[in-house]
């Protein structure tokens, strides 16, 4: 999950490995999950940022109701969601490195 890709897929993926912590027990999922967050936490994202994330990863608004519900065009959506994933990703290979 160090690359901007994994990134994504995780976060595209995140309802079926929420869901598989209960249905399979997968521990590994567990600590996807927790690594996802930390990452996160400490990629310093903007409050817009998190928000764009929120509403189309965890909500699963299309980038234009996000848009419409922040009051932004669809372009600043998808610009605060892909730096947002750049970000994390920076802070997920640090962690690998280290």
């Amino acid at each position: 999950m160090d690359k901007d890709y994994g990134i994504y897929a995780m976060l595209i993926h995140l309802h079926h490995v929420r869901e598989s912590r209960y249905t399979r027990g997968d521990y590994d999922a567990s600590v996807l999950l927790l690594d996802l967050a930390q990452s996160i936490r400490e990629a310093q994202l903007t409050r817009r940022q998190r928000q764009a994330l929120y509403l189309v990863f965890l909500r699963d608004f299309t980038q234009r109701d996000a848009a419409h519900w922040l009051n932004i065009s669809q372009q600043a959506v998808s610009d605060h969601v892909r730096t947002a994933i750049q970000r994390i990703a920076e802070v997920s290979e640090h962690k690998e490195v280290a």
